[in-house]
C-alpha cells in the first residue's frame, strides 16, 4: 500500500511539471536591442514601433524582424536585423523530459517554451545618410 502512495506522489509531481519550460520560460523572452552607433532610433519590430535602445519581448520560437526605416528616422538608411527563433534548447525542457515525459515536452515544443536565446543582446545595424551631418 505504501508503494501505491509513492507512485501517486511521483505521478502528481510529473503532472505538475508537465510543460514546465512553457510555464517557467513563457513563450517570449526579454532581449536587449542596441544600435551599432549607440544612437537612439525609432525601429519597427514585427509592426510595432519601439525606440532603441530598448528591452523588448520577442517570441522564442518565431524570433523577430527589427527594421530601422528612413521614413521614421530622417538621417538614416533602411536597415534590418532578423533575429531567428529556436536559438537554443532551454534547460527547463531537458528537466521536463526527465520528469514530465512526452506530455510536458510536447507542450513545450508546441508552445515554443522549449527555446531560449543563448545571448539575449542584439545589435541593430544603423547607417547614417551621407547627406546628414
Amino acid at each position: 500500500m505504501k508503494n501505491i502512495g509513492s507512485y501517486l506522489m511521483i505521478g502528481a509531481l510529473g503532472a505538475l511539471l508537465a510543460g514546465c519550460a512553457t510555464i517557467s520560460n513563457q513563450t517570449k523572452q526579454s532581449v536587449a536591442l542596441t544600435t551599432s552607433n549607440g544612437k537612439s532610433v525609432l525601429a519597427t519590430i514585427d509592426g510595432e514601433k519601439v525606440t532603441l535602445p530598448a528591452e523588448v519581448e520577442i517570441s522564442r520560437a518565431d524570433g523577430a524582424v527589427v527594421q530601422v526605416l528612413a521614413q521614421d528616422n530622417k538621417c538614416y538608411e533602411n536597415t534590418q536585423l532578423v533575429i531567428k527563433g529556436k536559438n537554443k534548447v532551454s534547460g527547463w525542457f531537458w528537466g521536463n523530459i526527465l520528469t514530465g515525459g512526452t506530455t510536458g515536452s510536447t507542450t513545450d515544443a508546441i508552445s515554443g517554451g522549449m527555446w531560449s536565446y543563448a545571448n539575449p543582446n542584439f545589435i541593430v545595424p544603423v547607417d547614417r545618410k551621407s547627406s546628414c551631418n
